[in-house]
C-alpha cells in the first residue's frame, strides 16, 4: 500500500497556492504582530482551563474522524480519504477500502453457524423466463422480488426463503456446488491480490466456459453478491477487479433500492456487468447487467433499448446467525 498515492490524489483536489496568497498571508501576518495595548489580563488559570478544553475537544473530534473512517483510534492503521474526494478510477476505490479495512479482523462463522444474506432483485420483464416468477394476478408477472439466503459455514448446507413464505427450503450441497463462495471456502482464499487473482483463475477453470480476465471479473462478483465476505477479503477482491484490464468506473450509480454508490464494471459481448460499492463504508451495495446494444433480433435482448437495465440486484442485509431461518 503506497500511503502517497493516497496524497497525491487528495492534493489533486485543492487548489494549489498562488504567490497572491502568499503576499496577503504576509501582510496579515504583519499587521496581528502590532502591538495592541490590553485592556485587561485574564488569569493563567482562566487560560490553561481554556487551553486544556481546547485540546480535548481537538483529541475527541480527531478521533470522531479517525473511527467514521474505519479505524479503531488513531495510530491502529492508515485512514482512508474522505468519501466527498471523488474516485478517479477502480485502483483509487480498491485502495481506498483497503486502507479503510486496515487494522481490522475478518470474521467468518463457525462450522455450524451460518451466513445470512438478504437481497432485493429486479428483472426486465422485456427479458425475464416466467416459468418460476411469482404472478400479480391477470397474468402480470412481477419483476421484483426479496429473497433471503443461509450459507452454513462449512459449506455443505444452504436455505433459501422467498418474500411472504415462512417456509425455509434447505438445498444440501447447492445449485452449483462446484462455484463456491461459502464461508469456509472464503477462509481459504488469500489476502494477496496477486495470489487471490492466480487462485481465482484456478478455481473457475472447470466451472464457466469463461476464460481470462472475464472469469475473474465473473467469479469476484459472484463471490461478492452470494457470499458477503468480510472487509479485508472485500477490499482484496476490490483490488484483484481494480486490476484487469478493460475495468471502468461509473459515478453515482443506483441499485435497486435506490441507495447510490460506484460502479466497478466490464463490458462484455451485448452486456456491461458492473458490482455497485458505497464509496462511505465499501460495502457491497449490489450489481447490475445494462444492455449495450448489437444483440441479434431472436435474443431477447433486442427487445430492450441500448442502455436498459436487464437485471439488478441489492444486498439489504447480512450478518452470522446460529440457524437458518433466523435474520439476527
Amino acid at each position: 500500500m503506497n500511503d502517497l498515492d493516497i496524497v497525491r490524489d487528495l492534493r489533486s483536489q485543492v487548489r494549489q497556492t498562488e504567490e497572491r496568497d502568499l503576499r496577503e498571508a504576509r501582510r496579515r501576518l504583519l499587521v496581528s504582530m502590532t502591538r495592541v495595548p490590553r485592556t485587561r489580563k485574564l488569569p493563567r488559570t482562566v487560560f490553561r482551563v481554556a487551553a486544556t478544553g481546547a485540546l480535548a475537544l481537538a483529541i475527541a473530534a480527531g478521533v470522531t474522524v479517525v473511527q467514521n473512517l474505519g479505524t479503531d483510534g488513531p495510530g491502529t492503521g492508515p485512514a482512508s480519504p474522505p468519501a466527498w474526494v471523488p474516485v478517479a478510477n477502480a485502483e483509487t476505490l480498491a485502495k481506498r477500502a483497503t486502507a479503510a479495512a486496515a487494522g481490522t479482523t475478518d470474521v467468518y462463522p463457525r462450522a455450524d453457524q451460518w451466513i445470512y444474506v438478504k437481497r432485493e432483485s429486479f428483472s426486465s420483464p422485456k427479458v425475464m423466463d416466467t416459468s418460476d416468477v411469482p404472478s400479480t394476478g391477470g397474468g402480470k408477472t412481477e419483476s421484483r422480488h426479496v429473497e433471503e439466503v443461509w450459507i452454513r459455514g462449512d459449506g455443505k448446507e444452504r436455505a433459501r426463503r422467498k418474500e411472504g413464505s415462512k417456509t425455509v427450503t434447505r438445498i444440501h450441497g447447492g445449485e452449483d456446488s462446484r462455484r463456491r463462495f461459502d464461508p469456509d471456502y472464503l477462509r481459504s482464499l488469500p489476502l494477496e491480490p496477486s495470489a487471490l487473482r492466480q487462485r481465482l483463475q484456478k478455481d473457475m477453470e472447470d466451472v464457466t466456459p469463461l476464460r481470462g480476465e472475464r472469469a475473474v471479473f465473473s467469479q469476484v462478483s459472484f463471490i461478492l453478491q452470494e457470499g458477503a465476505p468480510p472487509a479485508r477479503l472485500r477490499a482484496a477482491l476490490y483490488t484483484v477487479i481494480s486490476q484487469l484490464d478493460g475495468v471502468g468506473v461509473e459515478q453515482k450509480v443506483r441499485d435497486v433500492v435506490g441507495r447510490e454508490g460506484v460502479g466497478l464494471y466490464m463490458d462484455a459481448d451485448v452486456g456491461r456487468r458492473e458490482v455497485i460499492i458505497d464509496p462511505k463504508s465499501y460495502d457491497l451495495l449490489g450489481g447490475r447487467l445494462i444492455y449495450l446494444g448489437g444483440a441479434e433480433k431472436s435474443s431477447p435482448f433486442a427487445r430492450l433499448t441500448p442502455g436498459e437495465v436487464v437485471s439488478s440486484i441489492a444486498q439489504v442485509a447480512y450478518g452470522i446467525v446460529d440457524h437458518a431461518g433466523d435474520i439476527s
